[in-house]
């Protein structure tokens, strides 16, 4: 149907948010927390997914690893609690998620596009990433 991307339910009760197609999914909210799917065995434990909840935290942010229902997402989007929700991966770092359409409904996140909090957090992690910031996790190896 053209999308970009397939949004994957947990198996089980077909309501959870797990992943969007192999890369992790957050959700950020209006009063400045972030959510993303608990790590449980179905879940990819990414490292994009751990050096975002790092640099989440270190900004002082609420980070919140908790279920998360399609249901809900629709209902916090069109009330406008759901700000931002962004996917992170090692090819595509950090990618907004503006638009989730199925056959019986479909909403968009805050204005559709990338949000102040998933642009911010991209940089600082492209930043580490290309040298060009400090490393104080140690997560970038120079090769001579």
């Amino acid at each position: 149907m053209g999308f970009d991307q397939v949004v994957f339910l947990d198996a089980a009760e077909r309501r959870y948010v797990e992943e969007l197609g192999g890369m992790n999914l957050f959700f950020v909210f209006d009063d400045g927390s972030i959510q993303t799917p608990p790590l449980g065995g179905t879940i990819l434990p990414g490292i994009t997914r751990d050096s975002l909840l790092t640099l989440a935290r270190e900004e002082g942010l609420t980070v919140r690893e908790e279920p998360y229902a399609i249901n809900q997402w629709k209902a916090d989007a069109e009330s406008g609690r759901l700000k931002e929700s962004f996917a992170c991966g090692t090819a595509a770092v950090v990618t907004p998620v503006g638009k989730v359409t199925s056959p019986d409904f479909s909403f968009t996140i805050g204005d559709g596009g990338a949000g102040a909090l998933t642009l911010r957090l991209k940089q600082r992690l492209v930043d580490i990433q290309r040298g060009v910031a400090p490393d104080p996790h140690h997560w970038v190896m120079r090769l001579d």
